[in-house]
């Protein structure tokens, strides 16, 4: 491993539309890679700390944006006029993360739940320098069907009343099995349950296109699932890599793992998975 110290501090770019957009950074003193991190649905950047800390001491250099409408950043809470306004904000930030790096260094993407469909997407759309992608848990499905009633008047909200917020339903306690994250995640002042309809039926959208777009993604990506996630429906994810060439893609699970895989009782294996993957396309490059 690298002995490398961290800076920790923070910065913000303009988004799409003008809003502000503020992301948190972890930077080793001589990095070999940098890594941008997008959360998940009603939650924030700062939540990564414990994995940035992780991976900046194997010199990786990690930045997480907060997502518009959520966190720090500007915005209606849990709102996207279009779901296509994230991949844009997203490559804003990578140009960001790009000038504050060594144009050299691998660059690579990690993408948690909505992230990671984020992720998708953008690798589908934009021929940008990665070295390749990490998607955590990403949602393809839900869990449980959604009512057909609640896709419908999710339609009609969207062209009516786009912005009107409703709640996520998302429980706490089928985040993660350890109390003391799910009490985290209950007492964390950034964090949001709500979703518009606008933003439900783009995501609807988005989930659509990345089973169809697929053939697009030209960078390795390492997936994974969680074992019991109550949120997301797991074998889509799992239906996603079987359609991708095997030489590019590889799958992790995690028996019995809720849907945060690095704030459930497994972290440190979870982590310690993401780290060897990085470190394994870095083997050619000479270390710090």
């Amino acid at each position: 491993m690298i002995a490398a110290r961290t800076a920790r501090c923070e910065g913000c770019i303009v988004g799409v539309g003008g809003l502000r957009l503020r992301y948190r950074t972890w930077e080793a003193t001589a990095p070999r890679a940098a890594m941008l991190i997008v959360h998940g649905l009603g939650e924030h950047g700062g939540r990564y700390a414990g994995l940035a800390s992780a991976l900046t001491a194997s010199g990786v250099s990690c930045y997480a944006l907060d997502l518009r409408g959520h966190g720090t950043s500007e915005g209606r809470r849990g709102h996207s006029a279009e779901f296509d306004c994230f991949l844009q904000d997203l490559d804003r930030f990578r140009r960001e993360v790009d000038g504050l790096n060594d144009p050299e260094i691998p660059l690579f993407l990690l993408g948690h739940s909505m992230g990671g469909l984020i992720v998708l997407r953008y690798l589908e759309e934009y021929d940008a320098r990665l070295s390749g992608a990490v998607l955590m848990s990403p949602w393809l499905a839900t869990a449980l069907p959604v009512a057909k009633w609640k896709v419908t008047l999710a339609g009609t909200l969207g062209h009516v009343l786009p912005a009107l917020p409703f709640s996520t339903g998302i429980r706490p306690e089928a985040l993660s099995r350890d109390p003391a994250a799910v009490r985290a995640y209950r007492e964390d002042p950034l964090v949001h349950t709500r979703i518009t309809p606008r933003l439900f039926t783009g995501t609807a959208e988005a989930m659509g296109l990345v089973l169809r777009r697929g053939d697009r993604i030209g960078v390795p990506l390492l997936v994974l699932l969680a074992g019991d996630d109550r949120i997301t429906d797991a074998e889509r994810g799992a239906a996603l890599v079987r359609a991708l060439p095997a030489d590019r893609v590889e799958v992790r699970s995690y028996p019995g793992c809720y849907h945060e895989l690095i704030n459930d009782i497994d972290r440190d294996v979870v982590i310690a998975d993401v780290r060897g993957w990085i470190a394994a396309r870095l083997s050619d490059r000479p270390t710090a």
